[in-house]
């Protein structure tokens, strides 16, 4: 019985490590496929992006799985032939599998937008995170190598399109990063202008109306200039162009303002709704009952909305979950169990001090939310692997420190 589950985000990872738990001991050959060596907490990915320093970001593959019977296989998937059994990695390994469980995650979504594509940055991973880095540090010594100050302005500018969660955050962050930027590259702090430009009427759609309120609050005194309800008409090289025909320089133009599930769903599978594969109630996908499809790339619908659960992490590993579980109970002639979606609750924050909590009925606003969302990321790393991968973790980042210092 061969089992592969293709990626290794929150849901692909968690389900590995419940097959593992569920299966492991029983000859199943339980494998992983990610095209890097590691699992990213794409949570977290907004934070060096605006140039912090973050104690973890990525946890590798081996020392996640050290210990169990899943096989780490690294490699693109670049197929998935149903029929045939087989998933195509890199254009030509062929892995065949027994059942399989999808969850390639998801990719930007442009809506169309002429220009968008070509001339904003987006951030989904480490690299990209990285790559905007490194930009905005670019443009900023550009902007210090001017005399003009008209000349400066677009080179200073920071456009964030979108202000959801990874909008807000990012803002906030960059924001906060402002006064240490300047320094860097010889310029006033004022003259780094952050730009948050939403089509909706409020940031953070689906949030408390008071906490939307104190989070709006926050970014104007962190002075970020917000553009609400006004959608993106076009982006062009240097420039962003709102509805309403305002026109906006700026050298550096980021994306945050939706994602659609991997293209390569769309190619294999029947999909809807930005591209995400139509499963039933169990997560099995509609055209074949031996595929599961997790996490971003899955339309999974809320049984008590009749909605499309959102594609975050708490949602994928609970998809991971029963994923696992369902293929432990097909396997042993169990009944299936359905998918019930819960939010537990939702952590944000506004940059390094300040942050959001909705957890039931309780809504804060302040330092105390920032504190439990870094205690929820090193407790989602203990759930990954217990204490030792926890001291693991610590070892190797204070290796990587210490050798940076």
């Amino acid at each position: 019985m061969k089992i592969r589950v293709l990626g290794a985000g929150f849901a692909g990872v968690r389900a590995a490590l419940d097959l593992d738990r569920l299966l492991g001991r029983q000859g199943v050959d339980i494998s992983i496929i990610n095209k890097d060596p590691y699992h990213e907490l794409t949570t977290e990915i907004y934070r060096p992006a605006a140039g912090r320093d973050v104690r973890v970001l990525a946890v590798p593959l081996e020392d996640i799985f050290a210990g169990t019977s899943v096989a780490v296989v690294q490699g693109t998937v670049t197929d998935i032939r149903l029929r045939e059994r087989q998933v195509v990695l890199d254009r030509q390994r062929i892995l065949k599998f027994d059942r399989l469980v999808v969850a390639l995650g998801s990719e930007p979504e442009y809506f169309s937008i002429p220009g968008l594509r070509e001339n904003s940055l987006t951030l989904k991973s480490l690299n990209s995170a990285e790559n905007i880095r490194r930009h905005i540090d670019a443009m900023l010594s550009q902007a210090a190598a001017l005399a003009n100050p008209a000349d400066r302005q677009p080179f200073a500018t920071v456009i964030i399109a979108g202000a959801g969660l990874t909008g807000v955050e990012l803002a906030g962050e960059l924001a906060d990063q402002r006064p240490v930027l300047a320094r860097r590259h010889g310029l006033v702090p004022e003259e780094i202008r952050i730009i948050t430009v939403e089509a909706a009427p409020d940031i953070l759609p689906g949030f408390d109306d008071a906490l939307i309120e104190a989070a709006t609050d926050m970014l104007m005194r962190k002075g970020v200039s917000l553009i609400l309800g006004t959608p993106l008409r076009a982006v062009e090289p240097g420039a962003v162009v709102l509805e309403d025909g305002t026109r906006i320089a700026a050298r550096t133009i980021i994306w945050s303002g939706g994602v659609r599930a991997n293209r390569l769903i769309e190619k294999c599978f029947t999909t809807r709704n930005r591209g995400r594969a139509v499963v039933n109630e169990y997560l099995q996908s509609v055209d074949d009952p031996t595929v599961y499809i997790i996490g971003d790339a899955a339309l999974a619908i809320n049984t008590r909305t009749g909605q499309p659960v959102a594609p975050t992490a708490q949602h994928a590993v609970q998809q991971g979950r029963l994923a696992a579980r369902n293929i432990w109970a097909e396997l042993k002639g169990r009944p299936l169990r359905a998918y019930r979606a819960r939010t537990i609750g939702v952590l944000a924050t506004v940059g390094h001090d300040v942050g959001l909590a909705h957890i039931g009925p309780i809504k804060l606003f302040g330092r105390f939310p920032v504190v439990v969302k870094d205690l929820n990321t090193w407790r989602y790393i203990l759930s990954l692997g217990g204490t030792r991968l926890l001291l693991k973790v610590l070892w190797r980042n204070g290796r990587l420190r210490w050798a940076r210092a």
